[in-house]
């Protein structure tokens, strides 16, 4: 396999996401192959005609009407009662952007945890995690069983080939972006409730949020490759077609706290920048700030996680815990004296 470089550096990263020299349209992304030829995955007018499709869908006006608040309500109360039920807190991790991204593509019928369950294989190898072929070919068939039922006007003036294929990545990496989000939160919330609860109550939950999220980004890696020579500081010349590894969880921690009111300066690179960046960042908000919200209400005490039996994937950087289950006892000490019980 070729090897790629890796550049994590702010200024670095913000010329490989924001200059046209740097692309994605390269058939070696997985997400291409998953999803087919996407949005994520196109370049020039294609790609500016897709996303504006999905600017008009999750703009400002919409984000910021009542039914899409009450919609987002509605599945955090619900997340948060499956996960009492399952006794997993991490199960309303799941449940919660799942069961939005359901419910705006009208399936209302499709329970969150089952189909997550049934994405798994494909979120896998998203992740960069290792997954047998045959798993991962019958869960590309399940989404495509899922979108071709589809039948909201999302995306419409496309044709049917692209508008599926921006159906299936709505359905899958819209909602998973915002699971590890959630994680991120919950992790946080866990090792120091006090703080994040005070963070919450000076700052306000979108602050809190953001700063969260900055310090321990969801998205940890994406790709381009050199459409020309070009040269950059850290190494030096960068021949064309080289192949580059955009460590944005690194760039995100070092450009700081994101504590200003100009959003896309707030936003760090937790949401990406440029053509190319997170076009249902406004919706992700909204899960989040209502699920720190609703973690304020808990015992962080009342809980223990259980380790994961795989590292932390570098690309949906789900935690290092398979759940975080309440218990009869308390996890006594310091937060920084919290050890993960084994699995």
């Amino acid at each position: 396999m070729e090897e790629r470089l890796r550049l994590g550096d702010p200024a670095d990263v913000g010329r490989l996401l924001r200059e046209e020299r740097f692309r994605v349209d390269h058939p070696f992304r997985v997400s291409r192959r998953i999803f087919g030829a996407s949005t994520l995955d196109l370049e020039g007018s294609e790609h500016r005609k897709r996303k504006r499709g999905w600017w008009t869908g999750f703009g400002k006006q919409w984000a910021g009407s009542v039914t899409v608040q009450e919609m987002v309500d509605s599945a955090v109360a619900d997340g948060f009662a499956r996960a009492r039920a399952s006794n997993d807190l991490l199960q309303g991790c799941v449940y919660i952007p799942n069961r939005i991204v359901l419910d705006l593509l009208d399936l209302p019928e499709v329970d969150p945890i089952e189909h997550y369950e049934s994405l798994k294989p494909v979120l896998r190898t998203l992740g960069g995690l290792p997954e047998a072929d045959e798993c991962v070919a019958q869960a590309k068939d399940y989404i495509q069983r899922v979108v071709r039922d589809v039948t909201v006007p999302w995306f419409s003036d496309l044709p049917d080939d692209a508008r599926l294929a921006e159906l299936a990545l709505f359905l899958v990496a819209g909602a998973e972006t915002t699971v590890v989000a959630l994680e991120v939160l919950t992790s946080a919330w866990w090792n120091d409730a006090d703080a994040v609860t005070d963070d919450v109550r000076s700052a306000g939950s979108g602050s809190v949020v953001m700063r969260l999220l900055t310090q321990d980004a969801p998205l940890g890696l994406t790709t381009r490759y050199a459409s020309r020579d070009v040269f950059i500081d850290a190494v030096g010349q960068i021949p064309r077609g080289a192949l580059i590894e955009v460590d944005l969880a690194s760039a995100s921690l070092q450009s700081g706290t994101g504590e200003t009111d100009d959003r896309r300066v707030v936003q760090s690179f937790v949401f990406g920048a440029g053509a190319h960046r997170c076009p249902g960042d406004r919706l992700a908000m909204l899960e989040a700030q209502a699920y720190l919200e609703g973690l304020l209400d808990l015992d962080a005490s009342e809980y223990a996680p259980v380790a994961a039996a795989e590292p932390r994937p570098s690309t949906f950087r789900h935690l290092p815990w398979q759940a975080l289950e309440r218990t009869t006892n308390s996890h006594a000490g310091t937060p920084g004296e919290r050890r993960l019980r084994d699995a």
